[in-house]
């Protein structure tokens, strides 16, 4: 079936940020420091406070005034050695100095954005610069200065988890070690609809109301709530549609603190929206690490030990969960498919003097996968084995199951040798020769490569779902979490539908509102199915049970003896039945001491996510790719997957979510990187004509394939998708160029692989 939402969105009636325009609404814009480092040595607004249509000019100092916090991380955690990570305050609108280019320092509020921007402009600021910190390694060396004084070597935590005893005597007693150090660069995550946000306050309630986009309201309530010095019952969040987000919106961001503030302090609504530059500057960045890593073999060619030591770019402040992405959520699914007894990842995360960082697509995982995925070409080309081989005779297989690894994850369920053969075979890996003699012929090199991949999916969250059934016969479902574009609606509208027995267009599927519901976890960690799926599908079966001892009032039966099925409850043995929303009409019409007591809820039932139904999708791709060695340009000419998504509850948006992770991933390893200039921290690719996104002719057919086995953990049979092509997607695309430009002596590159590289590495190589 097709996705409910997709009739409205693609005939421009749906309802994002900027169409949201309350009247009397005012517009506030932003001064951003315009240096990377440094003490603000003056600062005078007063001009811009007396400009035509400005009506406020907030600083650091008005904030203090209004009970306005500092934004604190909404995730810390410890170093190994048990204390805390160094948590620099980071305030709404920056004080005394600023830590990178485009951090707020001042609001300008204004009738229209053209008064504001010209009031703006009279601001007049000066800084005493200091010097810039970026390069990762240097910052840790001692070779670059302190960017905040309780961090002497810029690392604001230290953390390590597996076995690192085991995994050293794995190392010291291998047969063969091999040891590559991989660099993922920072990336921008430019969704199509740049954020923004409406706030408003109504005096007569003392309540805030915030309309931005997101991935969960609940969470943004809180943090708003914390921020301003309110409990949380003053504070609503409404998020409608959002046109993509990838994380970068899950965030808080300190300009719906402003708007809300503003909006207290003067009486009106108060809209930001950000251009396309603004966010390149503003906008929670991903990725920034650098692995060094090693991979052990014993004599047989067994993994016996896998470990990173990694470096990653957290920028100038912790930002809300970046402490457990880098940590934990790296590591998550440390060694993946393989069977790898000693695991070991160290993390140091390291201020720098840019944009803060956080979770993008993956969440660390694209970064750990692909880096050994590359390490095993590299034993393999050495070793001089072959490389689909080598894979085979490590992998976790069927009998394994359930599997533990020292990460503390037990993989539940999956056949990963099965769906390597699968991948082989679709992607005619033997026909290769044939492929690559053929772009010889025409001057080109092509490559082939190949990985599998591992997601864990589920975990321990604060989600809530409410099914009730309403007297016209339809259903409704609340959920805490909120898609941007991925038809979250459609997904558990099916769930809902399949569980109740009722035709899918009954159901109607709300999120969005934090006025809802008391709990909610967001979208986040592909964990839709797996926690709001699961959650759903308990819910309605709860809401049954609930509706029956309201039909067998209403049918004066026993509660024993009604049975549900298809829409109605009957008294068994006989014809005589009544549909569930006569029995939600009928509600109303019991005695009130009725429904207060023996009834309980009636219609209406909520449940919390419960346990941690942790799934783990898992897949392969196979690559092959093009390369012109006069130009340096690589093409991805075919691209074949099987992936074990479990049940796939609705295909087009399974293969929607496929279609796009992979489109990224070839952006990310062909095309993107975010540029800083080194010495004075100005940002070089702060537009769309500096960075370079993929489009659609960068892209080839896609190849794809389910292969789905059971999940004991997953109620519904649904392992999750959303962030599978983006753990998968690098590690074969990388192994594919170097297998392309390995004849011509290349056996290394960073990504992003662009012509320019590649280029110069071919002649590099040719001497």
């Amino acid at each position: 079936m097709h996705r409910f939402e997709d009739d409205r969105l693609l005939t421009g009636r749906g309802r994002y940020v900027d169409d949201h325009r309350p009247d009397g609404t005012l517009t506030m814009v932003l001064l951003r420091s315009p240096v990377a480092h440094g003490r603000i040595a003056a600062l005078d607004v007063e001009a811009a406070r007396g400009a035509d249509g400005v009506l406020a000019v907030l600083t650091a100092a008005d904030l203090d005034g209004m009970g306005v916090g500092p934004m604190t991380v909404r995730s810390a955690m410890a170093n190994s050695d048990g204390s805390p990570m160094i948590e620099p305050e980071r305030p709404v609108l920056a004080r005394d100095s600023v830590k990178y280019v485009g951090q707020p320092v001042v609001a300008v509020i204004a009738a229209t954005e053209a008064e504001a921007l010209d009031a703006l402009e009279a601001i007049e600021i000066d800084f005493d610069e200091a010097p810039v910190v970026l390069d990762l390694e240097a910052a840790v060396a001692g070779e670059a200065p302190a960017i905040w004084p309780q961090a002497p070597e810029n690392i604001g935590i230290d953390w390590d988890k597996g076995n690192p005893d085991h995994t050293a005597r794995a190392f010291a007693e291998a047969a063969h070690v091999f040891e590559l150090t991989v660099r993922h660069p920072r990336i921008t995550i430019a969704p199509v609809e740049t954020r923004g946000c409406v706030g408003a306050f109504d005096p007569e309630d003392g309540r805030y109301t915030l309309w931005t986009g997101s991935q969960g309201v609940v969470s943004l309530r809180g943090a708003m709530a914390d921020y301003l010095g309110v409990e949380q019952d003053r504070v609503r969040v409404i998020t409608e549609d959002v046109g993509g987000s990838f994380a970068v919106k899950i965030w808080p961001y300190p300009e719906q603190v402003l708007v809300l503030a503003a909006a207290k302090a003067l009486g009106r609504p108060v809209k930001w929206i950000s251009s396309r530059t603004e966010g390149m500057v503003s906008d929670a960045m991903g990725r920034g690490r650098i692995d060094r890593a090693g991979l052990a073999l014993d004599a047989d060619l067994n993994f016996t030990g896998f470990r990173i030591d990694a470096l990653a770019d957290v920028g100038a402040y912790w930002n809300a969960v970046n402490a457990t992405i880098v940590t934990g959520g790296a590591c998550r699914v440390f060694g993946h498919c393989y069977r790898i007894p000693g695991l070991h990842y160290r993390v140091r995360g390291v201020f720098t003097n840019a944009v803060p960082t956080d979770a993008y697509r993956g969440a660390g995982k694209p970064e750990t996968v692909s880096t050994l995925e590359r390490l095993i070409d590299v034993a393999a080309d050495r070793l001089g084995v072959d490389r689909v081989e080598l894979r085979r005779r490590n992998l976790v297989r069927p009998s394994d199951l359930p599997y533990a690894t020292a990460m503390n994850e037990t993989y539940d369920g999956g056949d990963f040798p099965a769906v390597l053969d699968r991948v082989l075979d679709d992607a005619d890996w033997a026909g290769f020769a044939r492929r690559r003699a053929e772009s010889e012929a025409k001057g080109r090199r092509r490559g082939i490569g190949i990985g599998l991949h591992l997601h864990a999916t589920g975990g321990s969250v604060a989600e809530r779902s409410e099914v009730r059934a309403l007297p016209d016969g339809t259903v409704l479902v609340r959920t805490g979490t909120q898609d941007s574009g991925q038809g979250h609606r459609t997904a558990l509208a099916i769930v809902a539908a399949e569980t109740l027995e009722i035709p899918v267009e009954r159901i109607r599927v709300e999120q969005g509102d934090s006025d809802f519901l008391e709990k909610g976890g967001g979208t986040g960690g592909s964990n839709l199915l797996s926690i709001a799926g699961n959650t759903v599908h308990r819910t309605a079966l709860k809401m049954i049970d609930q509706a029956r001892q309201v039909a067998s009032h209403l049918l004066e039966a026993a509660v024993p003896d009604v049975e549900y099925g298809f829409g109605e409850f009957r008294i068994a043995g006989t014809d005589r039945t009544i549909a569930l929303g006569e029995v939600a009409a009928g509600w109303d019409r019991i005695p009130a001491e009725q429904r207060d007591g023996e009834l309980g809820s009636g219609c209406m039932a909520q449940l919390d996510f419960e346990g941690l139904h942790t799934t783990f999708p898992n897949g392969a791709y196979a690559v092959e790719v093009e390369v012109d060695p006069d130009t340096g340009r690589v093409t991805v000419e075919r691209w074949t997957g099987v992936d074990d998504l479990g049940r796939v509850i609705n295909e087009p948006t399974a293969r929607g979510q496929i279609h796009g992770g992979i489109a990224q991933e070839i952006g990310e390893v062909l095309l993107e990187r975010v540029h800083y200039d080194p010495d004075s921290g100005q940002l070089l690719s702060g537009s769309l004509m500096d960075y370079c996104l993929p489009r659609a002719d960068d892209m080839p057919f896609f190849d794809l394939a389910w292969a789905p086995t059971a999940s004991p953990n997953a109620l519904i049979g649904a392992k999750g998708v959303g962030e599978v092509p983006s753990i998968g997607g690098p590690g074969p695309i990388i192994n594919a160029v170097l297998d392309a430009l390995r004849p011509l002596g290349v056996e290394h590159l960073d990504t992003p692989m662009t012509p320019e590289l590649v280029w110069q590495a071919i002649r590099d190589a040719r001497g």
